[in-house]
């Protein structure tokens, strides 16, 4: 089996590479060669921060930043430019306009792009694609105006964004990408190369954290673009996929609605060791609120050190503990102050990553998680595995995973929220009341081995599924596609013709 993942395990521990490494450890029955599609390729090998257990046979690194790859020779670079600007412009055109054909289109052109890949090169390098995108804008009827500037960056973003299906075909049964986005990318080159299957986990929808991710950081025409290539991409993945996971109910049906058939989606939520988040006795002394994860805008830590301002003006001894790295640093910065100008310094505590958290949990009365998106809430599973009383906001999977265990409140209302934690905190027999339930929920529905014995029957079913490569997708083996038809959709005499116009302008040609 092939793990694909993405800025994450085997080398940056968060909730995702815990998941990837329970899951290669204890399928025991399997054999995983892990690819990592990581940041810029700076010649040296990254150090894993997980021991890789022996069901790993090895790592293959797959950088996707830094200086562009292309092919050796001045003729050979002008030939798979030409096939990669009309590679582009199907993919453009089907990325952009909505309707049901271009979808075929997006697909046609993502195959010539993976057939240029094999030779090493990143795919989009050197192709006028800026031009491509403006044409494709305009031709498309989006309502709204591409600049050539907002094209240049969208254009950056997408020549580094298809830059995985470099990555050469597994010697593997099974390819498992661990996320949507980027690691679809190298499973269904290495279907659409080598005929090998893939099995598509979510622990979160990678399309709706993209909607985040991109926030104010880009103009908007820049975030649609890339919007609309993530959301054609995921509805290619859904369709090739011969299996499709979802950690909750919620994500399930974000899945259908993107595409997803119905009979290839399942459910398998993410599960932790009930050996490792024993519960404790007795109950702590202490009124202590624990958050646990990572520290970054999404997690949304103003809204509980805002809440956490009435909790302790109520209850003077409570004290908060912030437990959790730091992946963006200028919202530390921005947490850190709020917590000075709101006067809590001396009651709220940033702990910083633990080697184990289970003491953490254990060391609390209410465990609070803020974020305003969530995938697999890790922290709140372990929480509740401790048997400890949650407040979550309610987005994402978390209602179905906490039940009637634990409280919800609304994302981004400190109010409810510090009424929750009061509630809770002064009220110790509901508080292990509700602990008591939600040890017994995670014991019985959240549980490592259920999990396993799941993915094994996954891996059994999807892995036999029929092998088929170039010659069943429509692509020759050549390396200028130029006539090839997918699905019975080719490229439209328009299209092509955009794709000469558009490499006669030049990579960097004003219109």
């Amino acid at each position: 089996m092939a793990l694909i993942t993405e800025a994450g395990y085997p080398f940056r521990a968060n909730g995702a590479s815990g998941w990837c490494h329970r899951l290669v450890r204890g399928l025991s029955g399997h054999e995983h060669r892990v690819v990592a599609l990581t940041g810029p390729d700076d010649g040296t090998a990254p150090a894993p921060v997980y021991p890789l257990p022996r069901t790993v046979s090895g790592v293959t690194v797959v950088p996707v930043r830094g200086a562009p790859r292309t092919v050796a020779g001045h003729l050979a670079r002008r030939r798979t430019r030409r096939a990669a600007t009309r590679a582009a412009v199907l993919l453009c055109r089907g990325m952009l306009d909505e309707s049901p054909q271009p979808a075929g289109m997006f697909r046609d052109g993502l195959v010539r792009l993976a057939r240029i890949a094999t030779t090493g090169a990143h795919p989009l390098t050197g192709t006028p694609l800026a031009d491509v995108l403006v044409d494709a804008w305009r031709a498309s009827g989006t309502p709204g105006r591409l600049s050539l500037r907002d094209a240049g960056a969208a254009a950056t973003l997408l020549e580094h964004a298809v830059r995985p299906l470099v990555a050469p075909p597994p010697p593997v049964d099974l390819c498992h990408p661990t996320s949507g986005g980027l690691p679809l990318l190298v499973a269904l080159a290495a279907k659409w190369r080598a005929g090998i299957p893939y099995l598509l986990t979510e622990q979160g929808i990678y399309l709706r954290e993209r909607y985040l991710d991109y926030g104010a950081a880009w103009p908007s025409a820049v975030k649609e673009v890339m919007l609309r290539f993530f959301r054609a991409l995921s509805q290619l993945g859904y369709a090739e996929a011969g299996t499709v996971v979802a950690a909750t109910r919620f994500d399930q049906r974000w899945q259908v609605r993107h595409g997803a058939h119905p009979a290839k989606v399942v459910v398998v939520p993410g599960a932790v060791d009930p050996a490792t988040f024993p519960v404790p006795e007795p109950d702590p002394a202490g009124a202590t609120v624990l958050w646990v994860g990572r520290i970054e805008p999404h997690k949304d830590l103003h809204t509980l050190i805002r809440a956490f301002r009435r909790v302790h003006q109520e209850l003077p001894e409570a004290r908060l503990r912030l437990v959790g790295p730091t992946t963006d640093q200028e919202y530390e910065v921005s947490c850190r102050a709020l917590v000075r100008r709101l006067d809590l310094t001396g009651c709220v505590a940033f702990a910083g990553p633990l080697p184990e958290v289970a003491g953490a949990y254990a060391a609390a009365q209410v465990v609070a998680r803020t974020s305003i998106s969530e995938g697999m809430p890790y922290p709140v599973v372990e929480a509740m595995m401790t048997g400890r009383a949650t407040v979550s906001t309610d987005v994402g999977g978390v209602a179905e995973l906490v039940g009637d265990t634990g409280l919800l409140v609304p994302p981004g209302d400190p109010a409810a929220l510090a009424e929750a934690l009061l509630a809770l905190l002064r009220d110790p027999a509901r508080r292990r009341a509700l602990g008591r339930a939600a040890a017994q929920r995670a014991r019985d529905h959240l549980t490592l081995d259920r999990m396993l014995r799941a993915y094994d029957r996954l891996y059994a079913d999807t892995a036999p599924l029929a092998r088929r490569s170039w010659s069943s997708v429509g692509v020759s083996p050549g390396v200028s596609c130029r006539n090839s038809m997918v699905n019975g959709l080719g490229a439209p005499a328009a299209a092509a013709s955009e794709a000469g116009r558009a490499e006669g302008n030049g990579a960097g040609g004003a219109r």
